[in-house]
C-alpha cells in the first residue's frame, strides 16, 4: 500500500512541476505581451489531463492489488506469509487470485453422488472440460507433427455398462493370477459384489472418461515418463474446470488394474500397442451444491528445501 502512495506523491510532484511552468509561460507572456501558441496551450493542458488520469488509474490498481493479496488463499497465504529463502518477507505484493480456484479442486466420491430427480449433466460442460485438458503442457509442442500425448475417451451410459462388463468377463477368466483371491467362492463373492456396482456405485454416473496416454503421438519419440507427466497435467485441468460448475462430482479413478492394463480393454478403447490407459474420469451431479469439504492441508505435508 506504501507504494501506491509513493507512486500517488510521484504524480503529484511532476503534475505540479508542470503546473508552475505553465504558470511563469502565461504570467511571461502577459508581462512582455508576447503572444503564446494556441496548440502549446492545448498541449500543456492535455499533458496535465493525461499525467491527473494516470496517477488516479495507477493509485486505484495498486489498492485492488493490495486488496487482492491480502485476501489471496484464505488464511494464512496473503502478503504476510510469503517468506523469501532467508525467512523475510516478500517485497514484492503478489496476486494470488488463482489459488481460491486450485484450493477448491478436490475429489467427489460416489457417496455424495446425485441418485435422485435429474441426474442429466449436458455435453457441452465435459466439453468444457475437455478444452481445459487441452491447455496443459506437453513437450511434443516443441516438435513439428507431435500431438498432445493425452487421449481421452468419452463413455456415456451404454459404454460405461459395455465397459464394466469387459472388466467383469476379463476377471472371469483371470481370476486365478490377476487376483489375490485364494478360492473360486472368494472370488464369486467379489464379482457378485463388483456386478451389483454396475447399476449402484456407477449408476449414478453420466460419463466415464478415459484416461489414455499414447506413447508416440508424432514423430518424435520421448520419453515415457514425460508423456505421463503430460496426461497427468491435463487431467488436473479438467479437475480444475470442474470447479466452475459446483453442482459436478468428479475424481479420477484408477479402476481395477488388470482389467485396466489388459489387451481387452486396450481393444476397447482403441489404444495403441504400446499406450497405456491411466485410468477413469467420473462425472456425475453432486447429491447437493456444495459437499462439506474435510480436507486439510498444512505446509507440513509438502518437503521444500531452498538452497542459496
Amino acid at each position: 500500500m506504501m507504494g501506491a502512495f509513493e507512486g500517488l506523491l510521484r504524480a503529484a510532484g511532476g503534475l505540479a512541476a508542470l503546473h508552475r511552468r505553465i504558470v511563469l509561460l502565461f504570467a511571461s507572456a502577459a508581462r512582455e505581451t508576447i503572444v503564446v501558441p494556441v496548440p502549446a496551450a492545448a498541449a500543456a493542458s492535455v499533458a496535465l489531463m493525461i499525467l491527473f488520469g494516470s496517477g488516479a488509474w495507477w493509485y486505484r490498481t495498486a489498492r485492488r492489488r493490495s486488496s487482492c493479496t491480502a485476501k489471496g488463499g484464505g488464511g494464512g497465504h496473503g502478503e504476510e506469509d510469503m517468506r523469501g529463502r532467508g525467512g523475510a518477507a516478500a517485497a514484492v505484493e503478489t496476486d494470488l487470485s488463482v489459488l481460491p480456484c486450485i484450493r477448491n479442486r478436490r475429489s467427489v466420491f460416489p457417496k455424495d453422488f446425485m441418485r435422485d430427480g435429474d441426474r442429466t449433466i449436458d455435453d457441452s460442460i465435459v466439453r468444457s472440460l475437455l478444452d481445459a485438458a487441452l491447455w496443459g503442457p506437453f513437450h511434443g509442442r516443441c516438435f513439428a507433427g507431435c500431438g498432445h500425448p493425452a487421449r481421452f475417451v468419452v463413455l456415456g451410459k451404454d459404454a460405461m455398462i459395455e465397459m464394466q462388463h469387459l472388466t467383469l468377463r476379463y476377471y472371469d477368466d483371470n481370476w486365478k493370477t490377476a487376483t489375490g483371491y485364494a478360492s473360486e467362492d472368494e472370488y464369486l463373492e467379489w464379482r457378485r459384489m463388483t456386478r451389483d456396482e454396475i447399476a449402484g456405485r456407477w449408476g449414478p454416473v453420466s460419463f466415464m472418461i478415459a484416461i489414455v496416454m499414447r506413447r508416440q503421438s508424432g514423430p518424435r519419440r520421448l520419453p515415457e515418463w514425460e508423456e505421463s507427466a503430460a496426461v497427468a497435467a491435463a487431467t488436473q485441468n479438467m479437475h480444475l474446470q470442474s470447479t466452475k460448475f459446483p453442482e459436478l462430482a468428479c475424481y479420477w479413478s484408477s479402476w481395477h488394474d488388470a482389467a485396466r492394463d489388459s489387451d481387452e480393454m486396450k481393444e476397447f478403447l482403441g489404444m495403441g500397442r504400446e499406450d497405456r490407459c491411466l485410468g477413469f474420469f467420473i462425472v456425475a451431479r453432486a447429491k447437493r451444491s456444495r459437499v462439506k469439504d474435510r480436507r486439510r492441508r498444512d505446509r507440513s505435508l509438502m518437503e521444500v528445501e531452498w538452497r542459496a
